[in-house]
């Protein structure tokens, strides 16, 4: 599960953009654009959400393990529950603790971290040294839109996306790859936006964790 760990956190990117495979032309189709400038746009609007989800990775056409979850956003804050991960992010300091080993590490996540982390740091990521076109396409039986984006440099951190999006401008469906053929698909089964969190969801409940072992990584 290490490679779901590793990906799973990447899951609200697709709350904001999504990609995958881009035919072998490359082109910024205006249509593209606009529908994601939408998306981004009704994403940004919401001051908090909650989202159900599933993720998978794959190596190829290989599944290499998969996971159901919650993630609740406030801002910059988020928290996200899997069976074998749960994270807690309070805007500066984050938690992770795992289930499995009963550890909990502590750190305070970088600029650049944050941005592989944080849901929305990836609205917008399109923007900027990326290709798009966008097709007509049926999600669950219904009509839905698909984007396809492709990375303009070989190094970029996200090779490859598709992002599926309903006729609200919300995604339903990402699929992302990293590296050669690392990919991350998520389905989005729920996503609720302004809702009201208490003040503690995004801090770790240290007296519900007794017996937790805390590294500090700070």
């Amino acid at each position: 599960m290490r490679i779901l760990r590793n990906h799973v956190l990447s899951l609200m990117a697709l709350l904001v953009l999504s990609l995958t495979t881009l035919p072998v032309f490359a082109q910024k189709d205006a249509s593209a654009r606009k529908l994601l400038d939408a998306t981004s746009s009704k994403l940004s609007s919401l001051k908090s959400a909650k989202a159900d989800f599933q993720i998978t990775s794959f190596i190829g056409t290989q599944e290499q393990g998969n996971a159901t979850g919650t993630m609740y956003i406030e801002g910059k804050k988020y928290k996200m529950v899997t069976p074998d991960l749960i994270t807690w992010f309070d805007g500066k300091t984050q938690w992770a603790y795992m289930p499995s080993t009963e550890e909990v590490n502590v750190s305070t996540p970088t600029k650049k971290e944050q941005a592989a982390t944080n849901p929305y740091s990836f609205i917008g990521i399109y923007k900027k040294g990326y290709n798009y076109t966008v097709s007509n396409t049926t999600y669950n039986g219904k009509s839905a839109r698909e984007v396809r984006l492709t990375a303009e440099s070989s190094s970029a951190d996200i090779q490859e996306a598709r992002i599926v999006i309903m006729s609200d401008n919300l995604p339903s469906s990402i699929r992302i790859r990293q590296g050669k053929n690392n990919w991350t698909r998520i389905r989005i089964s729920s996503l609720k936006g302004n809702q009201k969190f208490s003040k503690d969801t995004f801090t770790f409940p240290a007296g519900e964790y007794a017996n937790a072992e805390i590294i500090d990584l700070r």
